[in-house]
């Protein structure tokens, strides 16, 4: 009987031991969890853009604009005086400070440009706006949409930063930024309802981007190699200038969803459209 007993015990050991033994990269591994893409609505109530606070009412100066002053014989004190009111949007990094220095540029209005620079871009905000345009009445609560994944995917060097919203989880939901934005035509009655979602994101790596936007049923995309080839029609690309440093770090993304006229519990995607602010 003892034998029965340690022979049944040892049996309902091994699975826990095989597992514990199984190396931790062969485990299946769920990348939203572990932040490869990330859950918009996860963002309900983030920060909204504020604008930065400027020294001067012009424009921060860029390197051209130090070259420039430099080689027209302005003093150095003037230079200076500048880049101190104004700041300066610009690469200080040691490579850029040495070209100044190639191009003539005094030693202390290098200095200054090194300490008046603005920050490196390491991140932006991001805001994204769903709207829902319906019919009105009890049909306009569907949380039904044919493509019920919304995606957007911003590329990073060798990875890619993907968003993600479910769209039934959003439509089902109640949010902190929810709100009606056109009930003003009584004879035909156009509810738009707009839910934002906002944070910031991180990007490190600079200039020209193509971020990535389009619906889809699946809702594991991670890369922009995943997005089924049904769907690749349907991509909307915008491209945009990412640059190294910038007064302001604000996208936005904003979407328009339709209901369906003879399906009324159907959603359509109508247009989006993103955009960004640096200046």
């Amino acid at each position: 009987m003892y034998v029965k007993l340690w022979i049944a015990a040892l049996a309902l050991a091994l699975p826990a031991a095989a597992q514990q033994s199984t190396p931790a990269a062969d485990r299946a591994t769920d990348p939203l969890a572990e932040g490869a893409i990330i859950n918009i609505v996860d963002w309900d109530g983030g920060q909204l853009p504020k604008r930065y606070y400027e020294r001067s009412d012009q424009l921060p100066m860029s390197l051209d604009d130090v070259r420039k002053l430099s080689a027209n014989k302005f003093s150095t004190g003037a230079i200076i005086k500048m880049l101190e009111e104004r700041r300066c949007v610009c690469d200080a990094s040691v490579d850029a400070l040495v070209e100044l220095k190639g191009a003539g540029v005094a030693e202390q209005v290098i200095k200054a440009v090194s300490l008046h620079a603005l920050p490196p871009n390491r991140s932006f905000g991001l805001t994204i706006s769903l709207d829902f345009e319906g019919l009105g009445g009890k049909a306009a609560v569907s949380t039904q949409a044919r493509k019920g994944y919304l995606y957007l995917l911003v590329p990073d060097g060798d990875k890619e930063r993907v968003f993600i919203g479910n769209l039934q989880a959003i439509l089902a939901g109640r949010w902190q930024r929810d709100a009606l934005i056109d009930n003003t035509d009584l004879l035909l009655p156009k509810k738009v309802r707009r839910v934002t979602f906002a944070s910031e994101v991180p990007l490190k790596t600079y200039g020209r981007k193509k971020a990535l936007v389009f619906t889809s049923t699946k809702p594991d995309i991670y890369t922009s190699a995943d997005i089924p080839e049904a769907d690749r029609a349907g991509v909307q690309e915008f491209e945009f200038d990412y640059p190294a440093s910038s007064l302001e770090r604000q996208c936005s993304l904003q979407v328009l969803y339709r209901q369906d006229a003879m399906l009324a519990n159907r959603w359509h995607l109508v247009r989006t459209h993103f955009q960004c602010e640096w200046d």
